[in-house]
């Protein structure tokens, strides 16, 4: 899919996206951990004629300039917003995001739910509220020890082999322990990523009255045997939420493939599934 590269200056530093499609409406794409704005590239060929698609690298990833210990702050996001709409003179826009860009996505719907035509949700963050990633990421004594977690990594093993050995810790957030002590560049990744984005979770409170009161429409895509962001969240978040509609599909974290693509896509363009 043909693209250009743009970027938009934030308090932190600079977001990079790409822009791709030819379509009077406006979406933006949010990416989840690890991944880039390419990752919605292959959507294009789908959403291209309804949609202009500008798919964002979120802080420390992809292309985007962003400052070391800088966060990605509410306010960045009502700038992101205003910096579109007056440039693409448009005043509404859709949502897709996956994983953490759907927490991004929620935190919009929030925010500025007037301008929120319709938004996708694949596998996404933010759906109920996560104690321990706001433990280590907004409190003094959380955000010192997993600092030194992922820094001094070794002094954790025994723990963590115990952790599980007792069944406290169950098998996915296991392997996902040992993933990111895998290598230092990972642990150093994740020690950038997530504090900068502690600060984008939505106000469930306020969230579930935006969407009652616009009946904004979301259709969120899980995948049955995620272990990372269970469907169960997704079929909780939905109850009482008559705009919202939940499809639970035979995959795993990774939702969408060249068979799920074209029926998201299809939820965007006409509004229902």
């Amino acid at each position: 899919m043909d693209h250009i590269s743009g970027f938009v200056p934030l308090s932190g530093g600079n977001l990079h996206y790409l822009q791709f499609g030819r379509g009077k409406k406006l979406l933006l794409a949010f990416h989840g951990y690890g991944n880039n704005a390419s990752l919605f590239l292959p959507f294009g060929r789908y959403l291209a004629d309804e949609f202009t698609i500008l798919s964002f690298d979120l802080p420390h990833h992809g292309q985007s300039k962003w400052a070391e210990n800088a966060l990605l702050q509410r306010h960045d996001l009502d700038t992101l917003l205003q910096t579109l709409a007056a440039g693409f003179s448009v005043s509404g826009f859709s949502l897709m995001g996956y994983s953490m860009g759907g927490r991004v996505c929620l935190t919009i719907v929030e925010m500025q739910p007037a301008r929120v035509e319709r938004c996708l949700l694949i596998a996404p963050d933010g759906l109920v509220f996560n104690p321990l990633y706001y433990f280590v990421t907004r409190t003094f004594v959380g955000k010192r020890i997993f600092r030194r977690f992922l820094t001094e990594p070794g002094r954790y093993m025994n723990f963590i082999e115990w952790l599980r050995k007792k069944e406290y810790l169950d098998a996915s957030r296991y392997r996902f322990a040992m993933y990111y002590l895998e290598s230092e560049r990972d642990r150093s990744f994740l020690l950038q990523v997530w504090p900068a984005m502690s600060r984008i979770i939505p106000d469930r409170k306020r969230l579930r009255a935006a969407i009652i009161q616009r009946h904004t429409p979301l259709f969120i895509f899980m995948g049955a045997y995620d272990r990372v962001i269970p469907a169960v969240h997704a079929e909780r978040f939905r109850k009482g939420l008559g705009s919202v509609k939940l499809f639970v599909l035979e995959k795993g974290h990774r939702v969408f493939d060249s068979e799920s693509m074209p029926v998201m896509a299809n939820c965007l363009i006409n509004g229902t599934c």
